[in-house]
């Protein structure tokens, strides 16, 4: 299959500054926020946006990353302090099948606020999924499948 760019390293570097600026308007009177990376995308996304976050606002951030198992999610730092909103981040939504899980897990914890945040939705949830942030919005069919290469040869791809 033909791979076609639908982000590359600079679009990407700017969506997640636009997303942080988001967060921080949207927040302005919530000074300590949680913010979930889901497995290794989503926590890498989560720690770029701590970065602009930090150097652009007085917020008390915490970023932690959230991995899946057999058994569900595993990570208890989560119930550590008392944030006034947790922002839960993955890079691509699908179904939406893992998000739902991860919010399913974190309302176990005594959460004021949770919101949601993908850097790319794909629009085909089979679960009801509401985003608060959002990257880019596409329209794909359901044989594509997007993957989200950060680091190095940071880009993202329509296969």
């Amino acid at each position: 299959m033909n791979k076609k760019i639908i982000l590359n390293k600079k679009q990407i570097e700017n969506s997640i500054k636009r997303l942080s600026f988001e967060i921080i308007e949207r927040n302005i009177n919530n000074k300590k926020i949680c913010l979930v990376g889901l497995e290794e995308n989503g926590y890498s996304i989560a720690k770029r946006i701590e970065k602009v976050i930090s150097e652009n606002s007085k917020k008390h951030l915490t970023t932690i990353q959230l991995k899946s198992s057999k058994n569900g999610f595993k990570n208890s730092k989560i119930i550590e302090e008392d944030y006034d909103v947790v922002i839960l981040i993955d890079d691509v939504l699908k179904s939406g099948k893992t998000i739902i899980y991860a919010l399913k897990f974190l309302l176990e914890f005594n959460v004021k606020k949770l919101r949601t945040l993908v850097l790319i939705d794909r629009g085909h949830n089979d679960f009801p999924v509401g985003l608060d942030f959002t990257g880019i919005k596409l329209s794909t069919t359901l044989e594509e499948h997007i993957l989200v290469k950060l680091g190095k040869d940071e880009s993202a791809f329509l296969n």
